[in-house]
This record gives C-alpha cells, sequence and structure tokens, in this order.
C-alpha cells in the first residue's frame, strides 16, 4: 500500500509566503520530496528527504518504497494546481492518496506587486511550452500573465505579442525571484520589454 501524499504548495520562494498550514505539513512528515533548494531551506532534523529530478521513474519507486505508516509531504513552488508535479502524482497514484495544501503562486504574488486584479487575466505559459495563437491576439482590454523561461523570457514574449498585433505602448511587468531580498521588477512598455535583458525564470504581466 503506497503512503499517504500531501501536496504542497510552498509559494513563489521565501518561507514568509507559506501559509501555515504548508508549515505544519512539513514540520509533522517523516519523509519530504522535493527540490534541493526547497528542502535545504525548509528541511530540519532527521526527515528522510526524496529528491525531485528528471527522473520520474526513479521517484516513483522512491515514492512506493515509503512505508504505508509513514507521512509523507511533497513539495512545489507556487500552487499545487498551476503547472506543478500535481498531475504527474495523480497520473501515478491512486487520487485518494493525495491531499493537497495550496499556495500563493508567483501570478499572485507578481499581480500584488503592481496593485492589479488578476480575476480577469488570461494565465499563459512559455515555460516548456507554447500558447495556442488565439490566445496571443490583442484585444482591447485584455489581460495576460505569462511564466516564461530561460529561451522565452519576457523579451522574446513581448516580440511575439507585438506580432500578434499588441501596441508598443501596452504596459509590460517582469519580475523575477519574485519573493525574495533580490527580487527584481521592470515596469515598461511592450516596446521596450522587446528590448530587455534577463528576467529568464519570471513572470510577465501584459495589459492592453
Amino acid at each position: 500500500m503506497v503512503a499517504a501524499i500531501t501536496v504542497v504548495g510552498i509559494g513563489p520562494g521565501s518561507p514568509d509566503y507559506m501559509i501555515p498550514a504548508a508549515r505544519r505539513a512539513i514540520a509533522d512528515s517523516d519523509v519530504v520530496v522535493g527540490g534541493k533548494r526547497a528542502l535545504d531551506t525548509l528541511v530540519e532534523g532527521t526527515q528522510k528527504r526524496l529528491f525531485i529530478t528528471a527522473d520520474l521513474d526513479a521517484l516513483e519507486q522512491e515514492i512506493r518504497a515509503v512505508p504505508s505508516t509513514q507521512k509523507m509531504t511533497v513539495l512545489v513552488s507556487g500552487d499545487p494546481g498551476y503547472y506543478s508535479l500535481l498531475q504527474w502524482l495523480r497520473r501515478t497514484f491512486p487520487k485518494e492518496n493525495i491531499e493537497v495544501i495550496p499556495g500563493l503562486s508567483s501570478i499572485q504574488v507578481a499581480f500584488s506587486r503592481i496593485a492589479e486584479s488578476w480575476y480577469d487575466a488570461t494565465l499563459l505559459s512559455f515555460h516548456g511550452r507554447v500558447p495556442e495563437e488565439k490566445e496571443l491576439v490583442y484585444q482591447n482590454g485584455k489581460k495576460l500573465a505569462f511564466l516564461t523561461d530561460a529561451r522565452h523570457n519576457p523579451a522574446y514574449i513581448a516580440q511575439v505579442l507585438l506580432a500578434h498585433g499588441w501596441p508598443a505602448e501596452s504596459r509590460a511587468v517582469a519580475m523575477e525571484r519574485i519573493s525574495y531580498e533580490d527580487e527584481k521588477r521592470i515596469d515598461t512598455t511592450l516596446e521596450a520589454c522587446a528590448q530587455s535583458e534577463g528576467f529568464f525564470h519570471s513572470v510577465l504581466v501584459v495589459m492592453g
């Protein structure tokens, strides 16, 4: 029998942005699964650590080897419901064995930084994937938020949006290392963003 799995959203990075229920779940666990940085930051004492790598087959075997009598927590960045390991866990293990504790996504925090609502935004990702063409076309008043990666950084995405009819003067805000002390932000136009550098793993908000 597979041990119960609690999937915990640890927020955008800083422990200050984790909810108390997430902290308690981690503290009460016998086994904690996560990326190295998250484990080094959040796990203390004698808890067993299982590292998330690109080898998910190996991770599956490690998780299945955890005794059903032990408490296991899987740490995911941001909120588990938004582009996280939760989808893989649901495909691989019994759904009734999985409990989820939400966290703040980097997109939520990004919108809070500029005092803007996000209920009416279209949430997209260029992080390891490409949105559909129809989602990128300009409409007056449209609001987009993107997760970015090293190849599809804010400058690349801005160029794509300009090619899809977005006005050059549209507001574009790029943020990286959200919640950390060295958080970085540029608040500019889409045209200027297309010439920017850096912000490889970040959030880009664009408003038409």
